[in-house]
């Protein structure tokens, strides 16, 4: 019997399921020529085919002593597409890891497959969405690095039938059916983490980023970082980093992602889900955050290693294929840069620390002035003690009620976009303070909507913005992450009694109207630079999606 650390799960998050939409792709193989002249570490481009197959590639994983192949690795993304049962693959190109065309000793390698994909998961029958791809800029699976605390579920509906009699002795039976399943949940916690892309990373030299950039892309968008409908658009210029807005998510459907919790022994894939909402917390002491949670219309065990971004198929010689074994594998060097993308270590990307972070808060004069019980013209000096950030999409699936079966959601739809949150500080009675804007807020009783220039800079200490301020403004410094809320609506603050005496202050984000949604951006630089071998921007071993 084995059992499951929670500690030991590994979460990926993709826009795809690993099944070519066309189909076709290697499901078991065998090697039915060796060839000569490889080595362990050899990448080889299955080029030629006795049908239509393509897009095939196999990493050497054992040798004999002549460099005859002994078994290879078939991550997901070497899958192929287009094969059909029988139709054999031959060796027409070679590089090691790094790249390196081998010499030309090294030939004659045969894949002959023997099971291949329908258009469809093989657990679940999920309509097939692409391969895993985890390098270049179109990247479209990533490793996401979770907090402890991390929850996934789905439970069921039922109805209890039960009988209610009178008389000296009533039948008193009940029965349950089970009606359908409602959605399935899922929630975990990331850290806030910004970096620049290297010379050897899945972007451009240079380039902004975050790591839990799709996450944002599915909160906001409809399509992945610098695609069309894409919430995200990253740049090499710290005036723009790698920036958020949420002008592309007025959308009935937004980006629907597939995520997958490895654990040790099993993994679980939860189908077109959807990020309903993250909040980000600003707790002073403590490293930031963001708790993204959401719905899935179902979730699947997968068994089978080539549909699992963790995994990569194991196949060995076998010259008639009569004895054939298939087993698989998780090791990273065999997956990371084909199945997924990883900048998930200490050394990869920033962590940053809300004891440093600032608010910038102004008012332009407006209601005729505090005289006429509106606001003056005013920029605010205030420390905070804490706070956090809401965005919600209020997602609500849809699903049938046949009698007779248990249904299943069939999809969803986002209902309207909030941008909500508070913050906390210390009452004093400095200059443009706490007590100043408790005041401003108190007497402007003309003001049904009061503006705001609000903006939050997380890890990010000292100097920032100035009045007038636009968004793409040199106002920072990297390493940090700007919330940009130029039209935020203040409530009243309200008094905290403690050993010091606080102020909350509870605020929403509003757009220039009420079609408009630009009610914020955020912008995200990074300090540490993301470069490790096997990865490119263009031109990397990864297959196409």
């Amino acid at each position: 019997m084995a059992l499951n650390l929670s500690r030991n799960t590994k979460v990926f998050v993709s826009s795809a399921n690993g099944v070519p939409t066309a189909g076709g792709g290697i499901l078991t193989a065998y090697i039915s020529d060796s060839g000569t002249g490889y080595a362990v570490g050899d990448i080889v481009t299955l080029g030629t085919t006795t049908g239509s197959g393509a897009n095939a590639k196999c990493i050497v994983l054992s040798v004999d002593g002549s460099g005859g192949v002994l078994t290879i690795a078939i991550p997901n993304n070497f899958r192929g597409n287009g094969f059909v049962v029988d139709e054999v693959a031959t060796s027409t190109a070679t590089v090691n890891f790094a790249g390196t065309t081998n010499s030309g000793t090294n030939n004659g390698l045969d894949v002959k497959v023997k099971t291949v994909t329908g258009t469809t998961t093989q657990e679940g029958a999920r309509a097939g969405t692409g391969r895993f791809k985890g390098n270049e800029t179109d990247c479209n699976t990533f490793r996401i690095g979770v907090l402890d605390g991390y929850s996934f579920s789905q439970g069921s509906e039922s109805t209890d039938v039960t009988i209610n009699e009178a008389g000296a002795n009533p039948n008193r039976g009940s029965k349950r059916f089970n009606d359908s399943l409602p959605p399935a949940e899922w929630s975990f916690s990331t850290y806030v983490r910004p970096f620049v892309h290297g010379s050897a990373s899945w972007r451009a030299n240079g380039t902004f980023d975050m790591v839990e950039n799709i996450l944002w892309s599915a909160l906001a968008g409809t399509g992945l970082s610098d695609a069309t409908g894409s919430a995200i658009a990253t740049s090499t210029g710290s005036a723009n980093g790698a920036l958020v807005d949420f002008i592309e998510s007025d959308k009935h459907e937004l980006l629907k992602l597939n995520i997958f919790f490895a654990l040790e022994n099993t993994t679980y894939r939860l189908n077109d889900c959807q990020v309903n909402g993250a909040e980000i917390d600003f707790s002073i002491d403590g490293i930031a955050q963001v708790a993204w949670s959401g719905n899935a219309t179902t979730i699947d065990q997968v068994t089978t290693a080539y549909e699992d971004p963790s995994k990569y198929q194991i196949e060995a010689y076998d010259a008639d294929g009569a004895s054939l074994t298939h087993s698989s594998g998780n090791t990273d060097t065999y997956v990371e840069t084909y199945n997924f993308a990883d900048a998930v270590g200490p050394q990869d990307a920033d962590y940053l620390r809300n004891k440093l972070s600032s608010l910038y808060l102004d008012a332009n004069a407006q209601g005729g002035g505090k005289a006429s019980g509106g606001l003056d013209n005013r920029t605010y000096d205030i420390n905070i003690t804490g706070g956090s950030i809401s965005i919600q999409n209020n997602i609500t699936y849809v699903t049938p009620e046949t009698i007779g079966i248990v249904d299943k959601p069939i999809g969803s739809f986002s209902g309207a976009r909030s941008i909500s949150g508070s913050l906390n500080m210390y009452l004093d009675n400095k200059a443009n303070g706490s007590n100043q804007l408790l005041s401003d807020l108190s007497d402007a009783n003309d003001l049904v909507t009061n503006v705001f220039d609000m903006r939050l800079y997380m890890g990010v200490a000292g100097a920032v913005g100035s009045e007038g301020d636009a968004m793409e403004a040199n106002d920072f410094t990297a390493p940090g992450v700007e919330f940009n809320l130029p039209k935020a609506h203040l409530a009243i603050p309200a008094i905290e009694v403690a050993d010091l005496i606080s102020v909350s202050v509870e605020f929403m984000a509003h757009g220039t109207d009420l079609l408009t949604g630009d009610e914020m951006k955020v912008k995200y630089l990074g300090a540490t630079t993301h470069s490790q071998s096997g990865y490119l921007s263009t031109g990397a071993k990864a297959v196409d999606a």
